[in-house]
């Protein structure tokens, strides 16, 4: 194959998967230790935003094991501005339906989910952001929680 067939190939290649890209701009994880999470244990996430004018999407990933004792699990979720600026929240995700049934994606032991936490939003200044995850669920030691993320994808910018 000559160079220039092997360059054209390369290039429309990476143009391809550039354009079949996911639309994230963050995507981050914590994997909790013996797939336990602790209930003073923070899953922390430094958020770079440099466009204060379009939209997003922010998501919590949780990937849990079917050892997970619980339908759902709470969480305590807090955004901290550059400014300083903080908003908590509480959040509930559903990992199992009313029958016991695995709502994630996955086989064996492990169910990977994402949940929609805010959507469309904008962030009000440039700069990094921390978002902390803290499990809610009344239990010093919650089994079955293998990781648990936080991922912003660009939202409705039309």
């Amino acid at each position: 194959m000559t160079k220039l067939k092997l360059l054209v190939i390369t290039a429309i290649t990476s143009m391809l998967i550039a354009a079949c890209s996911d639309n994230y701009v963050y995507n981050g994880y914590v994997t909790m230790p013996h797939e336990r999470w602790h209930a003073d244990s923070l899953a922390s996430f430094r958020v770079p935003v440099s466009d204060t004018i379009i939209f997003y999407n922010l998501f919590v990933n949780v990937r849990n094991t079917t050892d997970y004792p619980y339908q759902n699990l709470y969480l305590f979720i807090n955004i901290t501005a550059p400014n300083g600026a903080s908003v908590r929240d509480t959040f509930e995700c559903y990992l199992a339906d009313d029958h016991g049934k695995w709502l994630g994606k996955g086989k064996g032991k492990l169910r990977d989910n994402r949940f929609i936490y805010r959507q469309n939003i904008r962030f009000s200044t440039e700069g990094d952001y921390t978002v902390t995850l803290q499990q809610a669920m009344r239990v010093e030691q919650l089994k079955g929680i293998s990781e648990v993320g936080f991922r912003v994808e660009l939202g409705d910018n039309k």
